[in-house]
């Protein structure tokens, strides 16, 4: 009963953020449309992706408190239903203002989703030895939902236009907000939790009738010093601040990329729209696989350890962001379509797993306080994938020829 609780909790939560990401990657296509179809300046349309990034930011940093005292559950549907509304009226009145506060209160109720969830599942997976693996496998639903919308998209628009873009992840969010409601559980039932805390503790505990109390260790404890105490907090935030920091550079790379690439192959290697998304899918399949390799080498081999897994792969992304940009002559023997399917494949690979581990890493650091760690290095992440909305446009407009290449630069 335990296990299929956890797996109907795992299954609903995974779903949600499927939907959740639907719900922001359209972005990619209908921004590609202001573009050719509605005559947007692209410092316009860039725009929408740094209001966005800035306030689904901003929500992360000030909803973990928030999320922390409320039903996580209720915080979940909830958001997701305020952001199929958004999605639905967008472009309903051609008012910037009123369109880009629109995509904005979508990343307001964005930033909620993954400390919502998060709560969800440490509650439903508290032992942390398999932890990282579980929540590896969480975080493909981000690649899941990434993927759905490259491949699906095209076709949906080709039948109801470019708006369809936004009409879809509208009915896709609504419908879900209401199986969530209807099903899912913050935590598990008492019995079911005390059993899953046995489990994770090696069946120790009060099992067979030891009633007695270390009283040795409990005073211990209790005489840790306040400047101890002090100390540990100030490490604490030490670290989330270089995570943070980690974040926010990782995700200029998976914005930008993310959110770009129908615009940046098109002008740089004149890829069709079916390319390009063959190549976002590719992106996808890559962050897939990694993330989950990430987990699963963060367990297996460094025992619960997420540094230099993030270290390693974030390092792994320099060359290969330098051949799918910057020197695309030295594969040009090659199809172009192929060697850029497979760079973005292993770009996606590098750069997903650091993109997990952090959030893990930063909840595991103040698990009294996960939602708040956890949106702290997430808003500092959020900061960075602002600068690939309008200020990345910026940088491409203000050179005409090789404009791509320095943004890759940048990444």
């Amino acid at each position: 009963m335990r296990v299929k609780g956890q797996m109907i909790a795992f299954g609903l939560i995974y779903t949600a953020y499927v939907a959740y990401y639907i719900a922001q990657k359209n972005y990619a296509f209908w921004l590609q449309a202001l573009i050719d179809k509605e005559d947007w300046k692209a410092e316009d349309v860039g725009a929408f992706g740094s209001a966005f990034q800035i306030s689904s930011g901003a929500s992360k940093l000030l909803n973990g408190p928030f999320v922390d005292s409320m039903s996580p559950t209720v915080a979940l549907a909830g958001s997701l239903a305020v952001i199929g509304v958004c999605n639905g009226l967008m472009f309903r009145i051609p008012a910037f203002s009123i369109n880009i506060s629109l995509w904005a209160i979508n990343g307001v109720f964005q930033g909620v989703g993954w400390p919502a969830l998060a709560r969800i599942f440490i509650a439903w997976f508290p032992d942390k030895t398999t932890r990282g693996t579980w929540y590896s496998l969480l975080s493909t639903n981000q690649n899941v939902g990434s993927t759905l919308v490259p491949l699906l998209m095209p076709t949906l628009m080709s039948f109801g236009g470019w708006k369809a873009a936004l009409w879809i992840p509208c009915g896709v969010s609504l419908a879900m907000s209401l199986v969530l409601f209807a099903l899912l559980k913050d935590q598990p039932e008492a019995n079911d939790d005390s059993e899953m805390k046995s489990k994770s503790s090696g069946g120790q505990g009060d099992a067979g009738g030891s009633q007695v109390k270390d009283t040795t260790k409990g005073k211990e404890s209790e005489d840790i010093s306040a400047e101890d105490e002090k100390m540990d907090f100030y490490m604490t935030c030490f670290r989330l601040t270089l995570l943070g920091a980690a974040y926010f550079f990782i995700s200029i790379i998976r914005q930008g990329i993310g959110d770009w690439s129908t615009v940046a192959l098109k002008e740089e290697k004149g890829f069709t729209t079916s390319q390009t998304s063959s190549c976002l899918v590719m992106l996808e399949v890559g962050a897939f696989i990694g993330g989950l390799a990430g987990g699963v080498a963060s367990d297996r081999f460094f025992k619960g350890r997420r540094g230099p897994v993030m270290c390693v792969f974030s390092f792994l992304c320099i060359p290969l962001i330098y051949l799918a940009f910057i020197e695309v002559n030295i594969l040009s023997t090659l199809d172009p379509t192929m060697v850029t399917s497979g760079l973005y494949a292993l770009i996606g690979f590098c750069s997903f797993a650091p993109h997990v581990l952090i959030g893990l890493f930063a909840r595991e650091l103040a698990p009294k306080y996960a939602s708040t760690a956890g949106g702290f290095v997430k808003a500092l992440g959020q900061l960075g994938g602002s600068f690939a909305g309008a200020p990345l446009s910026k940088v491409v407009s203000s050179y005409p020829e090789g404009g791509w290449k320095v943004a890759a630069t940048i990444w």
